[in-house]
């Protein structure tokens, strides 16, 4: 008999012998585990699988593929692999607690699978859903296991779309908070715009310079010409008077004409020296300027005011171009995913696979059989060994 000692090999025509011996075991249990796999395949409910293709969002720049990336150490720490594709990372979130509690709320799962603890409403919710990238084309399928088709399309679906409302919720990136910050600089600078051209036009108005440049230029192109006249007309007289008499009638009609340029050059100079009291401000007489002498203070109270205009247009064209750039930057790094199939309710059973399960089923039986077969040889020789063992000592005890 097999296993009379322990130190032997087992050889095939040992494992034979034992097969042959408790074959009846053997077929038993493989007969029974092939009915009740067998009647499980048949009385089991039908389980659908609905499923549901989804494109990650493409580009990378500040979104979340680089997010892992960022993390450094710390991804190491939290279990989030630091070179983590977009996938995955989708992946992760749509099995994270707030999205699948979403899903447990929004269709009252724990009424529905009589549980009282979310936790193992969660295990459940997550062992019937399936998620998955494929590394080469980078395409995320979500699919879910339920008993009604439509439920199973209906669960699939949601679960994307709360995958999307995730990431919008988590869509504050660099271009988001880039564009915030310009956003208040733009309206600050607006704010100093609308400030400086008031000031602009209430001194334009006291004042009524409007261009200086060509308004001092005309000042003093009509003065400038008019001494210049003079003092032509006062060579032009010393010239006469050093050959004319006195009542020379060229002569006198030219000192008539000098006189008469003097009498204009007072009175513009009279009238550009006009000043407002009511107002304490400078007035214009046509288009001349208050006079010669405060040209120069004009001038830099003008340029003044200029320099500030200009300076709050250049600051608020500079806030709206990098407005306008950081706006872009934020549509072109929004965190969206596309939908490439939506769930459908099958029209097809994903499980039972009744054949698979007969096959597993009698297979399982053979191999406990087999395994029981053994078993009970061995404790069989066991048994016998420590009854040769106590009869030696016996006839051992006899002998003394």
């Amino acid at each position: 008999m097999p296993y009379e000692n322990e130190e032997e090999e087992l050889s095939l025509l040992d494992v034979f012998n034992v097969l042959w011996h408790r074959k009846l075991l053997i077929i038993f249990l493989t007969v029974i585990f092939a009915a009740g796999s067998l009647i499980y395949a048949f009385t089991a409910p039908f389980i659908y699988r609905a499923q549901c293709r989804i494109m990650p969002p493409s580009g990378n720049s500040g979104g979340i593929a680089g997010f892992a990336a960022q993390l450094g150490g710390l991804a190491d720490f939290i279990g989030l692999p630091t070179r983590a594709t977009t996938g995955q990372v989708l992946v992760g979130i749509l099995q994270g607690d707030s999205v699948v509690d979403a899903i447990i709320d929004k269709f009252n799962l724990m009424e529905e699978l009589s549980m009282d603890i979310r936790l193992n409403a969660r295990a459940a919710v997550l062992g019937n859903l399936e998620a998955q990238e494929d590394t080469k084309s980078g395409i995320i399928t979500v699919a879910y296991l339920d008993k009604d088709p439509q439920k199973a399309a209906d669960l699939a679906n949601a679960f994307v779309d709360e995958l999307q409302k995730k990431l919008q919720e988590l869509s504050v990136t660099d271009a988001t908070q880039r564009r915030t910050f310009f956003e208040n600089q733009l309206i600050q600078a607006q704010q100093e715009l609308t400030e400086a051209e008031d000031v602009m036009k209430n001194y334009q108005k006291d004042s009524g310079i409007i261009a200086f440049e060509s308004q001092a230029q005309s000042l003093l192109s009509s003065i400038s010409s008019l001494k210049n006249q003079i003092a032509a007309k006062n060579v032009q007289i010393s010239s006469m008077q050093s050959y004319a008499r006195s009542d020379n009638p060229k002569l006198r009609l030219a000192k008539s004409e000098l006189e008469a340029m003097n009498k204009e050059l007072r009175r513009l100079e009279e009238e550009q020296m006009q000043v407002d009291s009511s107002r304490n401000k400078r007035i214009i007489s046509g288009d001349m300027l208050s006079s010669i002498g405060q040209i120069p203070e004009l001038g830099i109270e003008y340029q003044r005011y200029v320099r500030q205009l200009r300076f709050a247009t250049a600051k608020y064209e500079l806030m709206l171009r990098q407005y306008e750039n950081a706006r872009l930057s934020e549509a072109n790094d929004l965190s969206t995913i596309s939908i490439i199939d939506h769930a459908t309710p099958p029209d097809y059973k994903y499980l039972p696979r009744r054949g698979r399960i007969c096959i597993i089923g009698t297979g399982a039986g053979g191999c406990l059989g087999i395994f029981l077969a053994f078993l009970f040889e061995h404790l069989k020789a066991v048994k016998k060994q420590r009854r040769y063992a106590h009869n030696d000592n016996e006839d051992y005890d006899d002998d003394d």
